[in-house]
């Protein structure tokens, strides 16, 4: 049985597709210790649920054009469509080449 590979797998941002190479999910929202100084000793720390919570999608792509940081629009990966902003990135151009590149999509 021949074996399946991730070679594909588009995703859609702003409006502009492009192709999946890596991706990795960051789930957003670490607890936050309210904790005060005059725990009983063997006593436990109380967490609580951060105000705001993002989560993050990194994506290694290919494309005809970059994904520019700081643009929002809208992100359908996997099924899936979110609300997100670019967060980081990078990118590479070559000549005869498909422009390669990274980002972060903060979304919610």
């Amino acid at each position: 049985m021949p074996a399946s590979d991730s070679q594909g797998n588009n995703f859609v941002f702003a409006g502009s597709t492009y192709t999946a190479t890596n991706v990795a999910v960051n789930y957003g929202g670490d607890l936050l210790e309210t904790s005060h100084l005059g725990l009983a000793s063997g006593a436990s720390r109380t967490y609580i649920s951060p105000a705001l919570k993002d989560n993050e999608i990194t994506v290694d792509y290919f494309g005809s054009a970059a994904i520019t940081v700081g643009s929002t629009g809208t992100l359908a990966f996997a099924g899936a469509t979110y609300a997100a902003t670019t967060s980081g990135g990078s990118v590479t151009y070559a000549v005869g080449e498909l422009v390669k590149g990274n980002a972060t999509f903060k979304v919610q």
